[in-house]
């Protein structure tokens, strides 16, 4: 690693990495930013929700080339294996090096996006670097709906020029995404006493994933399954009552784990037979794609939840569009998806929260409206957030004309260009600034938004000269 260009890279990463990011907790990493721009007398903008936008005067050589902005956020999806024990409000997260891999101890490694921080970071700090004059634009709360992106202010940016580092994959331009919004429907639940014994029936061993990456891959969605494995054992157990429920950990991640309680008559060991041919049935439906397993303990509960409730609850989590909705035939990728993400139970009603991609607005709205209805008809109400607009392909862009050129030169093949089903905050900057030229890059991170999140550290370096040389570019300094 000590030959590494991307050297300095690396180390702002192992340094906002020692500071808590998660979505909604950005307050620390935000002013660790600004104050290190302000020791290095940049100017700096900290706005309300704690964006920062950092401007750079450009290298000796470069004054009159146009403005270039480098963009991506600052907060991370905060997951982590049942069994480590990590506080991500407290805890800093530990990088690993294990040869070109990097990694945490169980957790997710943050590097989407803590690495287009890190290169921000260094581009702005190292005096070496040939560049046009750069606007650093680092945003929060985007793990959890683009909040950042939505309250910036566009007038403090005059870059007509911005590079995303959110992309996931090497050699992959990304050039348009979906449009996205968080749906939370409220169920109401009444409450019966409960005498029965009562177990705890967990489903966990799923893969997971970014809902808008993975979401093709029909991996199993544990809250889908959790509550259909109530209505198949409801089948078999004429008195089984549903008590509580919940599962996922964010809404934009295919959640890899679930519960619920229940309270039953019937024996312990005539219940765990029943599950068993219950996973079995899970295992062969998921064989080719995915790992399930479910298990059952003893707990205690003295109340549970009405007949009512409990139908209202399983046709909700039945009936509620999950995966792939519809397709774009020619570009072989989803248009429309959602992704039931997140149950939570509350003391008046259980909570579904479901994360809703579309590269088609009328799509998006249809869909937004199917579930307020299937909310509506369950007994509950749907409220709609964090709603970003897509990102439109343009025909014609200059900045990614250079990228291709400049890809070519450094690996002597095309890269691939494309649009994907996962959000950027390209989408709402774009709506603000509607004349911006915009392209999308990243090294190779693996699993994001899971515990096994891993990252390609020749794969970084690449980027790393990739991004320099098209700074090299656009500063004039290259023919």
């Amino acid at each position: 690693m000590q030959n590494l260009k991307c050297k300095s890279v690396l180390h702002y990463f192992e340094q906002i990495n020692k500071i808590p990011r998660g979505s909604g907790n950005e307050e620390a990493v935000s002013a660790y930013i600004a104050e290190l721009a302000k020791k290095n007398a940049l100017l700096v903008h900290r706005d309300k929700a704690n964006n920062v936008i950092i401007k750079k005067p450009a290298s000796k050589g470069c004054e009159n080339a146009p403005a270039v902005c480098i963009q991506g956020h600052m907060d991370m999806v905060c997951e982590k294996r049942d069994d480590v024990v990590h506080d991500f409000t407290k805890d800093p997260i530990k990088v690993i090096y294990d040869g070109n891999i990097m990694h945490a101890d169980g957790t997710t490694l943050g590097a989407d996006d803590g690495i287009a921080v890190a290169m921000a970071l260094a581009l702005l700090f190292d005096s070496d670097i040939p560049h046009p004059p750069l606007e650093v634009l680092l945003t929060t709360d985007e793990e959890v709906g683009m909040l950042g992106a939505a309250a910036f202010d566009p007038k403090l940016i005059s870059s007509r020029t911005l590079i995303n580092i959110d992309s996931e994959q090497e050699g992959v331009f990304t050039v348009g995404c979906a449009g996205g919004v968080k749906l939370h429907s409220l169920i109401p639940v009444n409450y019966v006493k409960n005498s029965a014994p009562a177990y705890k029936i967990s489903i966990g061993g799923l893969l997971g994933g970014h809902s808008g990456i993975e979401i093709h891959k029909e991996r199993g969605n544990a809250n889908k399954l959790i509550l259909r494995l109530f209505k198949m054992l409801c089948a078999d157990f004429d008195d089984l009552a549903l008590a509580g429920v919940c599962g996922g950990a964010k809404d934009n991640v295919i959640p890899r784990s679930a519960s619920m309680t229940v309270a039953c008559t019937a024996p312990f060991d005539e219940l765990s037979e029943h599950i068993k041919i219950a996973e079995d049935v899970f295992k062969k439906e998921l064989a080719d794609k995915d790992d399930i397993f479910v298990k059952i303990e003893k707990t205690e509960t003295d109340r549970v939840f009405d007949s009512d409730t409990a139908k209202r609850l399983t046709a909700f989590a039945a009936l509620v569009p999950n995966g792939v909705q519809s397709r774009y035939i020619t570009l072989d990728m989803p248009e429309s998806s959602n992704n039931l993400g997140v149950i939570k139970q509350h003391e008046d009603c259980v909570e579904f929260v479901c994360a809703l991609r579309s590269g088609t607005a009328s799509l998006k709205g249809e869909l937004t409206d199917a579930i307020r209805q299937l909310t509506a008809l369950c007994g509950g109400t749907m409220t709609a957030a964090g709603d970003y607009p897509a990102w439109e392909y343009r025909p014609h862009s200059a900045l990614r004309e250079i990228f291709i050129s400049e890809y070519k030169k450094m690996y002597g093949s095309d890269p691939v260009v494309e649009t994907v089903h996962a959000g950027l905050e390209c989408g709402l900057i774009g709506e603000k600034i509607p004349d911006m030229d915009m392209i999308s890059l990243g090294p190779d991170l693996y699993d994001i938004h899971t515990p096994d999140e891993r990252a390609d550290i020749a794969s970084i370096e690449r980027t790393w000269q990739l991004l320099l040389n098209v700074l090299q570019q656009l500063s004039g300094e290259r023919t």
